[in-house]
This record gives C-alpha cells, sequence and structure tokens, in this order.
C-alpha cells in the first residue's frame, strides 16, 4: 500500500482550514484560552470571563460546522454562507452573555447545565442538518456512519499521538534528566485532543450530499457488531427489566428511581443497534431486521410505564427537580419514537430532529426545564413553612437578624428561633430544598421572604474571596429562617455537633502576631480539603484539612509545616459540652496554638461542626489563623 506523502497530506489539512475556517479558528481559541487557564494554575481571581469564552469556542466547533454543511448542501452564495456564520456568532456572544460573570453573587450550575444543553443540541444537528428537508434516507445513514468512524478514527489517531508524546517526554526525563513541567501534559491534551483531532475529523466529511444516497457500500463489521454484539446485549437487558417488572407485580413493590436510569440506557443502546442496522434491513434477505426493530419498540411500553411510575412517585413526593425533568422528559421522547415507530413510520431523520427539538425547547421560557424545576422546589418549601407557622403573609416570623461587625465576621444574636416547629422529616426537607436552590437556582425567588437583604450581605462578604464556589449560601438562608443547618435522622438525635465561640463579634486581639488570616469553608467532599491560602509579598501559606484517625488542619508555608490536632480538640470540646445544638463555648476553649522553629501560629475557632461518626469528619469551620514569623524560637 502507498502511504500519502507529506505534500498530499499538507494539501488535505488547508483544503479543510479552507473549507471549514471558523470550525478550526474555534478550536483554536480553545486551546489558546486553556493553555492559559493551565498556566494560571490556582492564580486565578477572575476565571469565569476565559472559561466562558473557553466554553463558547468549543460550542462554535459544532456550531460552525452545522452552519458550514447547510450552507454546503443548500448551495448559498458568499453573502448566504457570511449570513449564516454571522447568526452562528450571535448565538454564541447570547450563550456567553447568558454565563455568569465573576462579580455574580450566585454561582450555580444552571447557566452551565443550560450551556450542555445547548452542546447536546448542536451536535445532534450535526447528526441530521444536511438532510432535514429531504427524503434520502439512504444518504442520511451514510452521512451519519460517515462522522461515526471519522470520529472514532480522530479518536484513534488523537490517543496514539498524545500518548507518543507523553512517552517521549519521559525518556528525555529517564534518560538525560529533562524536568518536565506537569502542567506540559495537560497542555498537550488540550492541543491534541481538541485541535487536532477537530482538524482530522472535518477533513473527511465528504462535499457531494447527493452521491451518498446512491452509495451500496455497508461495512461489513458495523453489521457483525450491531447484529452479534449489541443486539444480544440488548436482548439481556430486556430480560433483565422485564423480570425487574413481573417482581413489581408480583410483590407489588413500588419500583425504585435507579430503573428510571437503567429503562433509558436500555433504550438508547436500542436505537442505537436499530440504526445501525436500518440499510441492512432494507434489503430481502435481512427483513427479520424491520420486524426486529418494531417488535423492540411494542416491547419497550410496558418498560415506559415502569419508567413512568417511578418518576411520578418522586415527583409526588418530593417536587420537580433538573434530573427528574430531564428523566420525564427523555420518557416522554421515547414514549413518542416508540409510538412512531409502532405506527410503521420508518423515517429515522426523527429521532435525533425530536430529541433536539425538545431540548430546545426546554431550555427557555415558564415552561423550562429551569423555570419549572425551581416554582416545584419554592412551593414545596413555602407549603412547609407556612403549615408550620414560619412563613406567614410571605414574610418568615421570628426571622433570625445576621449582623456584620467592622472585621466582617458573621453573628447570630439570636440563632434557631424557630426551631422545633418543624420535625425532622419536615426539617430535613427543607434542608435539601435549600441545597438544592443553593446548588442550581440562587435564592433570588424568596429573597423577598427576609427582611434582611441576604443577596447584598453575602456579595459584600464574599467580594475578597477567591474560592468563588465555597460559599454555602444555603447556610445563611436557613438560619436566617431560624433553623438550624444541619440534617436530622430518624432516631430523634441530630448526627452532627455544632459549636459556636461565646462573644465572636468583638475583634480579635492580633497584638504579638504579623497577620490574621480570616476562614470559613464547608466541607463538600470526605478527603482532604484546603480550608484557605494567602499571599503577602514576602509569603505565602495554605491551611489544610485532612482526614485521619484523628483529623488534622495543617498549615503549609514553603518547606515549612505545623500541624493542630482538631481530633483532640473534638474529645476535649465533646467531653466539657456533650449536647449538639449550637454549643456556646468560650473562646479560649476554641483555640489552638502551635509553633516551629520559623512561625509562630494561633488558630481562633469561631464555628466548628462535626459529624458523629468515627473517624470523625469536619462539616464547616471557620474562624481566624493568626501567624508569626520568628526564626528565635525555641
Amino acid at each position: 500500500m502507498k502511504l500519502p506523502s507529506l505534500s498530499y497530506l499538507s494539501k488535505n489539512a488547508w483544503d479543510a482550514f479552507l473549507r471549514f475556517p471558523l470550525t478550526v479558528l474555534s478550536a483554536l481559541v480553545f486551546v489558546v484560552i486553556g493553555i492559559a487557564l493551565v498556566e494560571r494554575g490556582k492564580d486565578v481571581d477572575d476565571v469565569l470571563p476565559e472559561f466562558n469564552v473557553l466554553l463558547c469556542a468549543g460550542l462554535g466547533i459544532s456550531l460552525y460546522f452545522c452552519a458550514k454543511i447547510i450552507a454546503d448542501k443548500k448551495g448559498f452564495s458568499l453573502k448566504g454562507k457570511s449570513l449564516l456564520n454571522g447568526f452562528a456568532t450571535l448565538l454564541l456572544a447570547t450563550v456567553y452573555v447568558s454565563l455568569p460573570a465573576d462579580n455574580d453573587t450566585y454561582l450555580t450550575a444552571l447557566p452551565y447545565i443550560k450551556f450542555t444543553i445547548y452542546a447536546i443540541t448542536t451536535h445532534l444537528l450535526v447528526s441530521f442538518v444536511p438532510f432535514v428537508f429531504s427524503g434520502q434516507l439512504i444518504g442520511f445513514w451514510h452521512y451519519n456512519k460517515i462522522l461515526f468512524l471519522r470520529f472514532l478514527a480522530a479518536v484513534l489517531y488523537s490517543g496514539f499521538i498524545y500518548i507518543g508524546l507523553v512517552l517521549a517526554l519521559a525518556a528525555l526525563h529517564l534518560l538525560f534528566e529533562v524536568k518536565i513541567p506537569d502542567k506540559l501534559y495537560a497542555e498537550m491534551w488540550i492541543t491534541v485532543a481538541c485541535f487536532f483531532n477537530t482538524w482530522f475529523f472535518v477533513a473527511g466529511i465528504p462535499k457531494d450530499f447527493e452521491a451518498l444516497e446512491t452509495r451500496t457500500d455497508y461495512p461489513k463489521a458495523l453489521r457483525v457488531f450491531s447484529q452479534y454484539v449489541l443486539l444480544p446485549l440488548l436482548a439481556l437487558y430486556l430480560i433483565i427489566l422485564y423480570a425487574y417488572g413481573t417482581k413489581i407485580l408480583l410483590s407489588w413493590d413500588w419500583p425504585k428511581g435507579v430503573v428510571s436510569y437503567l429503562i433509558i440506557c436500555v433504550s438508547v443502546l436500542g436505537i442505537l443497534s436499530f440504526l445501525l442496522l436500518h440499510p441492512y434491513g432494507e434489503q430481502n434477505e435481512n427483513a427479520w431486521i424491520k420486524k426486529a426493530s418494531r417488535g423492540y419498540y411494542f416491547l419497550l411500553f410496558p418498560l415506559l410505564l415502569i419508567l413512568f411510575m417511578a418518576i411520578f412517585m418522586r415527583l409526588g413526593d418530593y417536587g420537580i427537580t433538573i434530573n427528574r425533568y430531564l428523566v420525564f422528559l427523555l420518557g416522554l421522547w421515547l414514549s413518542i419514537v416508540c409510538l412512531y415507530t409502532a405506527l410503521g413510520k420508518t423515517n429515522i431523520k426523527f429521532i435525533p430532529a425530536s430529541l433536539a427539538t425538545l431540548l430546545l425547547l426546554i431550555s427557555f421560557g415558564p415552561w423550562g426545564l429551569f423555570s419549572v424545576s425551581e416554582r416545584s422546589q419554592v412551593n414545596r418549601l413555602k407549603t412547609i413553612l407556612v403549615n408550620s407557622g414560619i412563613l406567614e403573609d410571605d414574610k418568615v416570623k421570628n426571622e433570625v437578624m445576621w449582623k456584620i461587625d467592622s472585621s466582617g465576621r458573621w453573628t447570630m444574636p439570636k440563632p434557631s428561633s424557630n426551631e422545633g416547629l418543624l420535625n425532622d422529616s419536615l426539617h430535613n426537607e427543607v434542608w435539601s430544598i435549600m441545597n438544592y436552590l443553593d446548588d442550581y437556582h440562587g435564592f433570588s425567588v424568596i429573597q423577598g421572604w427576609y427582611a434582611q437583604n441576604l443577596d447584598s450581605m453575602i456579595q459584600i462578604r464574599d467580594a475578597d474571596k477567591k474560592e468563588r464556589f465555597s460559599r454555602l449560601e444555603a447556610n445563611v438562608y436557613m438560619n436566617a429562617l431560624g433553623l438550624s443547618y444541619e440534617k436530622r435522622y430518624s432516631n430523634g438525635s441530630s448526627n452532627t455537633v455544632n459549636y459556636r465561640a461565646e462573644g465572636q463579634f468583638e475583634a480579635t486581639k492580633v497584638k504579638g502576631f504579623d497577620y490574621i488570616v480570616k476562614f470559613e469553608r464547608y466541607i463538600y467532599n470526605k478527603g482532604n480539603n484546603s480550608i484557605c491560602s494567602f499571599e503577602t509579598d514576602s509569603m505565602s501559606g495554605e491551611l489544610v484539612y485532612y482526614k485521619h484517625s484523628k483529623p488534622l488542619l495543617c498549615f503549609k508555608s514553603g518547606t515549612d509545616s505545623v500541624s493542630f490536632n482538631l481530633g483532640a480538640l473534638y474529645e476535649r470540646l465533646n467531653a466539657k459540652y456533650p449536647e449538639s445544638e449550637g454549643v456556646s463555648v468560650p473562646i479560649i476553649a476554641m483555640t489552638l496554638n502551635e509553633y516551629n522553629t520559623t512561625f509562630e501560629l494561633k488558630l481562633e475557632f469561631h464555628e466548628l461542626s462535626f459529624e458523629k461518626q468515627t473517624p470523625y469528619h469536619l462539616n464547616s469551620i471557620a474562624g481566624n489563623l493568626l501567624i508569626k514569623r520568628n526564626k528565635h524560637l525555641p
């Protein structure tokens, strides 16, 4: 076999760039910004503007690809192509504006979920947009076959190139002791996986879409894979799900929530399998494929019934969330596809087109994913609070008024004023809803319930914080309701113990120390966590939480480190103050002092929350770290 020459490869690459210039340039912008963010690492105060441009550049890859494919298929003039690209650019600008700026108070996940929906929709558009107004089903199948195989080839080439470069750098390091920066590996991955992968992919896209309709070459390996791998697996999963359905009928046991995801996965696997086999089913000797396809969609109906049973049970109990809305939408889409196919329709373009349409429709408007889920959860919260007497005429009764002193410290003069009005189950529901709003929607809808403007107070409090996602507004809003921010357990006792320093509204004495660093952190995961970091003109440092059998807080600055035994502090506090509901403790009892030959350190805790488990787990922490540099300590 004659290998292609370098001139042939370079010509193909140049032709691909001239055909898809904006797609390739979008990939280049993604790479440049990605490398810049990797280089900056943790030294980032305002990452969001660059990160948002990076996301829009990634979206531009598929969006500009769609624009070019439409222009080629419809034979647009230069003016028409320019207008189409301009429209795509306007869409990207609109998406960019919708993403949160760095000074936003609530950096929820909602804008990025919306972005993900847009990204999925544009990739679905890629699959059918050249054939949206034509009856060319064979051409549509061959076009998607080319996209699929080209994507696999691009991934294969990219993977081998990246592994080869990594091995080359490893050889330089091992043989010549060349120091290779860790960041270089990430930067190479971004370059290869995005820039090379995209350019290689677009170089194999066909130009003559009309010729695809007359092609009769069907890859044998694709048929073998679909018929002898995917279909047997599909049959196995169907047997398992039908057995589970039989179990439900016999025991009258309500379906588990996870079954919804399993049914969706099995349904998508079956749709993919029969899409891959579609052209073979048009041949007389393979008539069984058409019958099997239609029978498969009939078999899905009972499973979809189980799916809707599971999702409606959870909607009734816990309301609509983003995840449940999406599961319901996918169930609705599968039902439409099943009904469409069961009626004898064979237009396979309907499958991606219908899903793209539904996703686009739910991304905006009062009927959309975000508006419906927010209204549902806010209504649940309002009902609980009204029935318990905490909320009256859309105003919180006995609201706890937060105070911020001159040093920026938050205090609650009268904590938990409404404690006891909710049983453990309802308390946990409020806790869960508050966390959900914090994660996805923010609290702007319920801000009017409060006499104090918590939104503005949080924004002022966090104006100088670098760790933008560590603020946990749910804690502030739930405490202002007069409720403790914690999850209750069925035995009636709390699984957490909370300590607060007495008189924490007073100024901290800093005489004898060089620096004071304020920290406040909620520990999201069960592993190690950075509590705070700082940098001055002459030093930098970090306070890190390590979860061991006796949890530690470790101060690190360069090669120096000093450890604080947090477990011993918890045991002393627990022995003297066994209560668990917001125990007030003298500040001296919540202070730890340690030193080494370089530093004298003082940790003054204002709030500590632990889970009662072995080993102890720190839930949240707040206070001051006082630092003195002294090289003459004993």
